[in-house]
């Protein structure tokens, strides 16, 4: 009976995935396999677009660069903290608070650069692959 619940789940959720994909004129597996990390290519970028992207994202590298370098100083920090006799919880959560803000706000402005530059159909597609973008 449980096998049963399980194959129907999995039947359901196949079944929901492959509507979906339709329904947005937009095949994801074929993207998927085919994809390579943060690769563009799938988007079509005009040159106009293409120029725009790539000078965003040297900008985003140079940035990327300097967050890069105070988050190491910040994981010191944090290490400092945690070898002293009394676990200091605030200054930890301060530290730890600005590293993702720092992350969050690296993130979402290339992001917008980008959103800027593509059409609605390409931020469809470009969707699929956001989790690529994260800092980290």
């Amino acid at each position: 009976m449980i096998k049963l619940k399980i194959l129907t789940v999995l039947c359901s959720l196949f079944l929901f995935t492959s509507l979906y994909a339709s329904k947005h004129n937009f095949d994801f597996h074929e993207y998927k396999k085919e994809h390579i990390h943060k690769n563009l290519d799938y988007l079509n970028l005009n040159e106009n677009q293409l120029e725009k992207i790539k000078k965003t994202l040297i900008k985003y590298r140079k940035k990327y660069a300097k967050y890069t370098k105070k988050r190491a100083s910040k994981e010191l920090r944090l290490k400092e903290l945690f070898k002293a006799d009394n676990f200091n919880e605030e200054k930890y959560e301060d530290i730890l608070e600005d590293i993702l803000e720092d992350e969050i706000e690296l993130e979402i402005k290339v992001l917008k650069k980008i959103h800027s530059i593509l059409t609605p159909e390409q931020r469809e597609k470009f969707s699929f692959y956001l989790k690529e973008w994260r800092v980290e």
